[in-house]
């Protein structure tokens, strides 16, 4: 009796996940980024395909939201990070959610967005002692990065991004941070268009940073 209460209610929740991402993908064929960010999404998987979707509509939307907020002449500033906020819990919880063992192509579209939700609420930070475990978590999750999509370029360079800022901010010692980010920017797989000119702008800096405070080739 008590399984056949429990399969029931099993039932239900699925059936009810369904409507839920039913939902989420009308707001999101109608671009309605602000329902999206409003709807209250409570799964957490594991190996939840409904949730995994469910998630990420959330999270991409948030992302989306945020970047809007930034954009020159939005007066909205003031927003971005409480969305970028929202983009990094949603994109956490389509990743714990993903069935295993997770695709790399599917590790990888994840963690893009992730990881620059990552960066852009870090760079919202208004001081360094709120930057640091944010930076933490950054450089923390282009490790997982790494080893989840190997053949990506996004763990290193958002890797390096973290080490970069470690140095930048004083949060830990500069030159050692700096080497970490030419060698990861040095290990990294090819990158695609679309992150080339960033990477070679991070390797640029980089490199400006050494010369400047007499690191240690």
């Amino acid at each position: 009796m008590r399984r056949a209460v429990l399969l029931i209610a099993a039932l239900a929740l699925a059936a009810c996940a369904a409507r839920d991402l039913d939902r989420l993908k009308d707001l999101n064929a109608r671009g309605d980024l602000e329902a999206i960010a409003a709807t209250r999404v409570d799964c957490a998987g594991p190996n939840d395909p409904l949730c995994l979707q469910a998630r990420e509509i959330v999270a991409n939307a948030c992302l989306r939201l945020g970047t809007v907020a930034l954009a020159p002449g939005s007066g909205r500033a003031a927003e971005a990070a409480a969305r970028f906020d929202c983009a990094v819990v949603n994109y956490r919880a389509a990743l714990a959610a993903a069935p295993r063992p997770l695709s790399e192509a599917e590790a990888a579209r994840l963690y893009a967005g992730y990881l620059l939700a990552l960066r852009e609420r870090r760079d919202q930070a208004r001081s360094a002692g709120e930057a640091a475990p944010l930076n933490a978590a950054l450089a923390a999750e282009a490790e997982a990065a790494r080893r989840a999509a190997p053949r990506s370029a996004l763990g290193a360079y958002y890797g390096a991004s973290a080490a970069f800022a470690e140095a930048s901010l004083g949060l830990g010692p500069r030159c050692p941070a700096l080497a970490r980010a030419a060698d990861l920017l040095a290990g990294s797989p090819t990158p695609d268009a679309r992150l080339a000119p960033a990477m070679g702008a991070l390797a640029r800096a980089v490199a400006t940073e050494r010369r400047r405070h007499a690191c240690p080739a």
